[in-house]
């Protein structure tokens, strides 16, 4: 009889032992995922500031905005005015991002004043009212061509081109 329950205590041993190695791998399993993927977020979150900084640079870019197709960051102040209008619209399933904006920087304004008007120094391109948006900016030029008695010239304003992108996950 003692035979049998020392070959008994000695299976139970065997199980316990294999039971508690498989809890400690598993347990070394998780800390491993735990430091493997601790900076999900983070990652994601440059990827959209990247996405961003490129979206920059393409829309400043398009020939949609663009004043000139040899200068970067250059927009035209008569398209920028056509696109502030109800026209934005037609384009919602264009823009990759959530918001465009342009701001007249130079020569300073005193109140923000929304085009399509007088005197305006503010195009709300585009914007498809969503919350939880960060926005980032870059500075461009205004252009517009001018006629000056005989002869015609480009006069350009210092402005700002910013782009809203909606943040996921906070």
């Amino acid at each position: 009889m003692e035979m049998n329950s020392s070959g008994q205590f000695k299976i139970q041993q065997m199980a316990f032992m294999i039971l508690a190695v498989f809890i400690f791998f598993v347990l070394v399993g998780l800390f491993f995922m735990r430091i493997q993927f601790s900076d999900v977020n983070g990652g994601f979150a440059e990827l959209q500031r990247q996405a961003a900084l490129s979206s920059l640079s393409t829309i400043a870019n398009m020939p949609e905005l663009s004043y000139s197709s040899s200068e970067e960051f250059t927009l035209d102040k008569d398209k920028l005015v056509i696109m502030a209008s109800t026209f934005s619209s037609d384009y919602e399933e264009f823009w990759p991002v959530a918001s465009v904006k342009v701001y007249k920087v130079f020569p300073k304004f005193e109140e923000v004043v929304k085009c399509p008007a007088v005197n305006c120094n503010y195009y709300e391109i585009y914007t498809n009212n969503q919350k939880n948006v960060k926005e980032y900016s870059t500075f461009v030029s205004i252009c517009k061509r001018v006629k000056d008695k005989t002869y015609y010239y480009d006069r350009c304003e210092l402005g700002k081109l910013s782009v809203g992108v909606k943040i996921d996950g906070t």
